[in-house]
């Protein structure tokens, strides 16, 4: 009887050679792409901006608000840029500082989850820094999470946008 069991692997082998039928799925049509997945999607947003280091002694919390953009570059990867304006009033009660941010970066996204490093730039302290960031993008709205080093200060900002 072990002669036999040798041949099982070959009449497998040759079964599904007679009998394709496993190969006629994949000729089936692929289903058409998500037209919205195509577009860009645009926002608005409300910030707080937490101070940490120099800002954390000088400058009570702050906020801001922010128009927003993502493209999806390749199924789990979109493109971000942004704009964004800051104000922290001084502790104190002197002039607050207004800082104007301008970002751009990529998304890595997994369900409504996502991950993000974009780099920035802000006026009034002239600094470009790396921003690492998370959060949650559902389909119109947006909780994130996101970290501004620079070396006049940092911050650590959290967003609650709106994507029309």
């Amino acid at each position: 009887m072990a002669p036999f069991f040798r041949f099982i692997p070959l009449a497998c082998l040759l079964a599904c050679c007679i009998f394709p039928t496993g190969t006629l799925a994949q000729e089936q049509a692929a289903p058409p792409p998500d037209a919205a997945s195509e577009s860009a999607s645009f926002g608005v947003g409300l910030s707080a901006k937490y101070r940490n280091s120099t800002y954390g002694e000088s400058h009570d919390t702050g906020y801001g608000i922010q128009a927003f953009m993502d493209y999806p570059f390749i199924p789990l990867l979109d493109l971000t840029a942004g704009i964004g304006w800051n104000n922290f009033p001084d502790a104190n009660e002197g002039d607050a500082v207004e800082i104007w941010e301008f970002v751009g970066g990529m998304r890595f996204r997994m369900g409504v989850f996502f991950m993000s490093g974009e780099v920035g730039y802000y006026t009034k302290i002239e600094e470009t820094s790396f921003l690492p960031g998370l959060g949650l993008r559902f389909d119109h709205f947006e909780v994130a999470w996101n970290i501004r080093a620079v070396s006049e200060g940092s911050w650590n900002g959290l967003r609650v946008g709106y994507y029309f």
